[in-house]
């Protein structure tokens, strides 16, 4: 596990993303995979949301 040191405003961006992927996981398992793994591939690059709403 890894400790990301982001804005607050980021960290409950990426908190929603995964919400909203774990929702899916409910209706659509394989496409709750998909978001899942774009989600730490993006992680992984630095890609972060800008935490604005």
């Amino acid at each position: 596990m890894r400790a990301l040191q982001v804005p607050e405003g980021v960290r409950m961006a990426l908190t929603r993303k995964l919400l909203v992927i774990t929702a899916a996981a409910k209706h659509d398992l394989a496409g709750a995979a998909r978001r899942l793994e774009r989600f730490t591939e993006d992680l992984d690059e630095g890609r972060y949301p800008d935490g604005r709403r």
